[in-house]
């Protein structure tokens, strides 16, 4: 019998190496050289396995991509019990911190690719979109009255504080901006009571 395949392994291997490059030098600091050294490995090994550093660079995009979306599946496959504003909040705003501080340098890393490059900047906002579909199904459940546009603009507002309050990460706010962000986007999301006041993307 023939040895199993190790292309699983060394390629997340590569991409752990790859996340880790990216959260202490950044995107553009982090050659193939200063990867394969992160990794123990050739960098002729690199190549092997994963490619060239832009067939890389969209595998690491596939993979974090991925992650969230599995997150957000596993997520929603544990809240059938909550309503549908307690399931996005729980979600976007959880008791304890999911994300790392390297995770989010990753993550903002690659949004800021996204400017040089189509795929990357094609696959990103694809996540992005279905983050907001899937928060206005939510909205929409909950205020069945209000038209899904208008839900669409308070889920992607509610995803915006919380991107912006986790990207808040590093500086240890402390459990008081948690408090805040939440009940910003709680208040955001409550207003789609007053749909005539809700904020409406067009």
């Amino acid at each position: 019998m023939g040895r199993p395949s190790l292309v699983a392994q060394r390629t997340a291997e590569i991409l752990d190496a790859f996340e880790r490059c990216v959260a202490r030098f950044g995107m553009e600091g982090s050659s193939l050289e200063a990867i394969a050294a992160e990794a123990g490995m050739k960098r002729s090994i690199l190549r092997h396995y994963v490619g060239n550093r832009e067939q890389l660079v969209h595998a690491l995009a596939e993979r974090v991509i991925g992650k969230y979306d599995r997150m957000l599946a596993d997520h929603m496959a544990q809240a059938t019990h909550l309503t549908p504003i307690e399931q996005l909040m729980t979600y976007l705003f959880p008791a304890t911190t999911v994300s790392t501080a390297e995770s989010l340098l990753v993550l903002e890393a690659l949004i800021a690719a996204s400017a040089e490059s189509v795929e990357i900047r094609t696959r990103m906002r694809g996540w992005i979109d279905r983050l907001v579909d899937w928060s206005a199904d939510l909205l929409r459940e909950a205020y069945p009255a209000v038209p899904r546009r208008q839900c669409r603009s308070v889920g992607y507002g509610v995803i915006s504080i919380c991107f912006n309050h986790e990207s808040l990460t590093p500086l240890e706010l402390g459990p008081r901006y948690h408090r805040a962000a939440k009940a910003a986007a709680l208040a955001l999301v409550h207003s789609l009571s007053n749909p005539s006041q809700a904020a409406d993307m067009t």
